[in-house]
């Protein structure tokens, strides 16, 4: 439709396949039902000369979204980039707030019924949140509340625009977090939401 946030011409595909003809051992892993195999090619497994089948490789940069813009706060779908039968991708760029004069443009407090949050912030100050960082990532699991941090609401009033530009993706199952992850945990995240006198 010409009302959405992109179309098929913000798509790209690759122009030149690098291909590799390497021989040796190249060990590949596998993950079928949750049990991780090894298999051992005895050449490069990129060694492709073209692609065939449901699987394409293509490009969509997220600078090509164009955001929906209302008089009162739109819901999170118009940042909706892409659906799958497991998650959604959204997209938070540069984009015009709300303009009706008494609205309130930082998001209001929610909770996902039936998915998991995950954040990635790519770039700039956001309007919910404080102490977020290029390169921040955040975790909302299902039925936790989460917001704006104190105080975001009411600096949000009065603003003009926001130059953020972050990637959501709500997960429809569970999403696990890896052991390995533990160790970049900012394990005072959850005390963001209290006071900053308290």
């Amino acid at each position: 439709m010409e009302s959405s946030p992109f179309c098929e011409r913000d798509i790209l595909r690759p122009e030149a396949l690098p291909v590799f003809n390497e021989k040796g051992e190249f060990p590949i892993r596998v993950k079928p039902r949750n049990a991780i195999h090894e298999i051992v090619l005895n050449h490069h497994p990129f060694d492709v000369v073209g692609w065939d089948g449901y699987y394409y490789p293509w490009i969509f940069s997220i600078h090509e979204f164009e955001p929906r813009v209302g008089r009162v706060h739109l819901p999170p779908p118009v940042h909706q980039t892409f659906e799958s039968d497991g998650f959604v991708v959204c997209s938070f760029v540069p984009r015009l707030f709300d303009f009706h004069p008494q609205v309130v443009p930082a998001p209001y407090n929610h909770t996902h019924v039936m998915s998991d949050e995950v954040l990635y912030y790519a770039k700039g100050n956001f309007i919910s949140r404080r102490g977020i960082e290029y390169g921040s990532v955040t975790f909302h699991p299902d039925g936790l509340p989460h917001g704006p941090h104190p105080g975001r609401t009411e600096a949000s009033i009065g603003q003009p625009a926001t130059d953020e530009l972050a990637l959501m993706v709500d997960t429809f199952r569970p999403l696990q977090v890896a052991r390995d992850i533990l160790s970049f945990e900012d394990d005072t995240y959850y005390l963001s939401w209290l006071e900053e006198n308290e």
